[in-house]
Formats: structure tokens, C-alpha cells, sequence
């Protein structure tokens, strides 16, 4: 089982009096602690939202809204957990927001070829 200096958190040996980085002493229990990597740990949502938007381009944006959605709340998670996984919740919210954008580019383009096609007919046939 490991020991950390609770000081600096250098790695210490089972026969260590003090802290070699810092010079803490390490008497008794109350002295050092056991630390788990809990930073290892990536936030699902933000790897979630990243995915989405990622897909979303394969997908014409249709998955550009979920993937949003869920790079914001892996992006509160992140913070309010102290997980990893901020940088892929922002990423995910930056390619998220160019998805609706075509998303919406297409619907308005959908739209306007719609309108035109049907006075088109109404006019000329």
C-alpha cells in the first residue's frame, strides 16, 4: 500500500521519517494517507457529447442538438465533479453548435426550395 506526503503528495517508502521533497515528518497515521487517483476518472457525459457531435456530420446535424446537450452537462459535471473531460465537453459544445447551424442551414434551404418548387408548379403547369 502506498503512502503520500500529506504536504506535497510525493510518493513515499515504507521507511520514511520525512518527506524527502518537502521534509514533513511521517510518524504516525495521521501523517500520511492513501491517495486513489480519482482525476483518472473521464466524465460519460462529455465523451457522450463529444461522440454526438462528432456523428452529427455524418448525420447532417440531426445529432448535433443531443450532442450539445450533452457537452453541457458533461461540462457542469466536469467542474462540479472534478472529473476529466472538459476539454472533450467544450470541443463537443463547439462542433455541437457548427451541427445546428448546418442543421438549421438546411432546414431553411429545405424550406425556401419547398416554397419555390410549389409556386413553381402553380404558375407554370
Amino acid at each position: 500500500m502506498a503512502r503520500y506526503c500529506v504536504n506535497c503528495g510525493k510518493e513515499l517508502n515504507e521507511s520514511d521519517n520525512v518527506c524527502s521533497n518537502c521534509g514533513t515528518r511521517v510518524e504516525g497515521k495521521k501523517t500520511y494517507v492513501n491517495q486513489v487517483s480519482e482525476s483518472s476518472k473521464t466524465n460519460g457525459f462529455a465523451v457522450a457529447g463529444f461522440v454526438l457531435a462528432l456523428l452529427s456530420f455524418f448525420c447532417c446535424g440531426s445529432t448535433s442538438v443531443l450532442g450539445l446537450v450533452f457537452s453541457i452537462v458533461g461540462l457542469v459535471n466536469s467542474k462540479k465533479y472534478n472529473d476529466n473531460g472538459k476539454g472533450l465537453a467544450i470541443a463537443g459544445i463547439a462542433i455541437s453548435c457548427v451541427g445546428v447551424l448546418i442543421l438549421v442551414i438546411l432546414n431553411i434551404f429545405i424550406y425556401v426550395g419547398g416554397y419555390s418548387y410549389s409556386n413553381f408548379s402553380t404558375y407554370y403547369y
